[in-house]
């Protein structure tokens, strides 16, 4: 009998959880977790507590490192995917070997983005997706007393209440990018305005960024409209973009992320994306919906191993709690109260 070979590409939220479920299903197969990064498998919801100094940093880590061992799950950490041939059931790593699988789960996540108006800015300005970042956060604002929030996706307002934690004063750029995944609309920005003003922190709606620079003095000047500010640091939040260009070679149908089915399945036998890099097909909606929130990768990621494993398991979400941001369906299980 051939050996089972499960890959996961990506160690966030879903991947591992992915994982652990593909191991009750499947005690006799053998599971690979392939991860760009170095770092463990973390908790990102959890990363303003850290900047805040409300949890330690091991407290970011849901696993112990005995725990992959312990369910015999093999993790390979700093290996970058280049290219999957779904046909052929086999993917190629950047140092040029091959692996084959009997069956794949894509869970690669996001990468922080950046509207195209602010990239000339982009070294000036902090973005928080990994406990890499959230450390240089942490050593950035020791020799900081103001930070501007820009943005943002919903990490905006824990990281804003972390900041005025730390006795930091906090401005707030809100414009019509604002809140991803959260449909932008003017009484959600005077509720979510008010509701941080009465918190402390300096409101400005409805700016334009018209440009950021460094000063002798090492803060940073920030021009909004006719305004000039200036702050220690600068911080971005506007969602996170699916981290699949590697996969634009492989046959795999994609819009804002890869297209599956209400299954999660690819459209290729045995293989499944889920979590962040994912769009889901809603039959009653006959649209696809995407998924925000560390809940909902979770369970993405159970469903995703469970069918992986043989079962028959629908990514069910109401009609109601999904809604049209920028032309793409959105699924929310979290709002951050501030």
């Amino acid at each position: 009998m051939k050996e089972e070979h499960f890959i996961i590409i990506g160690m966030g939220p879903s991947g591992t959880k992915a994982a652990i479920t593909l191991r009750k299903q499947a005690p006799e197969a053998r599971i690979t977790i392939l991860s760009k990064d170095a770092e463990r498998a973390f908790t990102p919801h959890m990363l303003p507590d850290f900047i805040a100094g409300k949890i330690l940093e091991k407290d970011l880590y849901p696993y112990d490192p005995s725990t992959w061992d312990d369910l015999d799950i093999h993790i390979r950490r700093c290996q970058r995917v280049t290219d999957v041939s779904p046909g052929n059931g086999h993917l190629l790593l950047d140092h040029r070997e091959v692996l084959r699988f009997t069956g794949l789960i894509l869970a690669v996540g996001g990468r922080p983005q950046i509207p195209e108006p602010y990239l000339p800015f982009q070294d000036l300005m902090s973005t928080l997706k990994t406990v890499k970042d959230a450390k240089q956060w942490i050593e950035k604002l020791e020799g900081v007393d103001s930070v501007l929030v820009i943005g943002g996706d919903l990490t905006s307002l824990a990281v804003a209440k972390a900041l005025l934690h730390l006795g930091k004063k906090v401005f707030f750029l809100i414009n019509e990018d604002a809140f991803w995944p959260l449909r932008y609309d003017m009484d959600l920005m005077r509720k979510v305005s008010e509701r941080l003003s009465q918190g402390g922190v300096e409101v400005i709606p409805s700016g334009k960024l018209g440009g950021l620079f460094r000063n002798a003095n090492g803060k940073t000047q920030v021009r909004i409209d006719d305004r000039t500010l200036q702050v220690g640091m600068v911080g971005t939040f506007f969602g996170l973009a699916p981290d699949i260009r590697f996969l634009a070679r492989s046959g795999f149908s994609m819009d804002r992320g890869i297209l599956v089915d209400e299954y999660l399945n690819t459209g290729f036998e045995g293989i499944y994306a889920t979590g962040d890099c994912a769009q889901v097909y809603h039959p009653g909606l006959r649209d696809y919906w995407v998924s925000i929130g560390y809940e909902n990768a979770l369970n993405l990621g159970r469903i995703a191993a469970l069918n992986l494993a043989g079962r028959r398991v629908q990514a069910k979400v109401s009609g109601e709690s999904i809604f049209k941001v920028r032309g793409v369906n959105v699924n929310t299980s979290w709002w951050v109260e501030f």
